[in-house]
């Protein structure tokens, strides 16, 4: 019998033997009808102004889906579902400082039973460490149409029980704030002051956080911002109908600006046209080409000066809106 013959009737054989086999029908994965292991070595993290962070072991159970968090305030014995996470870990905020808060976790199995609770722990998260300061805040001058006001963007950082962000204010170089000079607190992230402000005066500001129990940051550095007084326009004027022209006019600032003409279609949205910057630290009247690839005939146009510090992005000026319309092409 030839080599490739004893193979063929090897294989011919292993078939006929396992054909008299009876066949195991596969397992159904996750499907044991039993819910997963119950979650162990509950603890607590941190349990301190008025966060408490719960952390548990992983569970390597493979029919585990999901934890379910049980809680209860000031009371041991009645822990109803809270939170449903996916996580070994939950971080619960908002909490009060004077109150106990208990705590439980189940596991979840992917056939949708759950597991006995865990061990329940407990924690007062009381106010006991001072607020830190952003690690940024930024603050521009900005004098929209004539009204003045200065915007605030910062960071809450990792503050749970935060108040708010205290703004004083000076006029005063290197003034230690007093309960007078407080001006507003700030609770979102981007936010104006805008009381009793005067152009061309230099404001000087200083911040700290304060949190719901009444501790509070440090100060900030002092930062400093000049407000720019209005732009005043010269051509075209106000409501003006005229042959098309080229150039814009307006009387520039004493200070280090650029400048720009944006065109509008109506005076709230869809601008048309925008001019590239042009520089000046000179007061005195100012011209900016006027070259839009198109314009129509007899339609009216609203036109703006915005003003930049050099080599920023948001204006620190918008002038008031001008209209005009074209009568004829040259």
């Amino acid at each position: 019998m030839t080599k490739i013959n004893k193979i063929f009737t090897g294989i011919i054989l292993i078939a006929i033997l396992l054909s008299g086999c009876e066949s195991t029908p596969p397992l159904s994965p996750f499907n044991s009808g039993l819910p997963p292991a119950v979650p162990e070595n509950l603890r607590l993290t941190t349990a301190t102004d008025g966060v408490v962070i719960l952390r548990w072991w992983e569970n390597i159970d493979p029919e585990y889906s999901s934890y379910k968090i049980y809680k209860s305030i000031n009371d041991s014995s009645r822990l109803t579902f809270y939170r449903e996470v996916r996580t070994n870990f939950f971080r619960d905020e908002g909490l009060f400082y004077d109150s106990t808060y208990w705590y439980a976790v189940t596991a979840v199995g992917r056939n949708g039973m759950e597991s006995k609770t865990s061990r329940v722990v407990s924690a007062k998260p009381g106010n006991n460490f001072d607020p830190v300061l952003p690690y940024y805040i930024v603050i521009k001058p900005v004098n929209f149409e004539g009204r003045l006001m200065v915007t605030f963007e910062w960071s809450k950082d990792d503050n749970p029980d935060l108040k708010g962000l205290e703004v004083y204010r000076s006029v005063i170089q290197g003034f230690s704030p007093l309960p007078a000079d407080l001006v507003t607190v700030l609770d979102t992230i981007t936010d104006t002051d805008s009381l009793a402000l005067s152009p061309e005066v230099n404001y000087y500001y200083r911040f700290r956080i304060t949190d719901k129990g009444g501790r509070f940051s440090e100060f900030s550095d002092e930062r400093r911002v000049f407000l720019y007084p209005s732009i005043v326009k010269s051509f075209p004027v106000n409501d003006a109908a005229l042959p098309l022209f080229d150039v814009f006019m307006f009387q520039a600032l004493p200070h280090d600006l650029e400048y720009s003409i944006i065109l509008y279609e109506s005076p709230l949205v869809n601008e048309v046209w925008r001019s590239t910057r042009y520089r000046s630290s000179e007061a005195g009247d100012l011209s900016i080409p006027f070259m839009a690839s198109y314009i129509g005939l007899n339609k009216k146009y609203y036109w703006r000066v915005a003003a930049y510090q050099p080599g920023e992005s948001t204006p620190v000026i918008w002038s008031d809106l001008s209209s005009f319309q074209i009568t004829r092409f040259n």
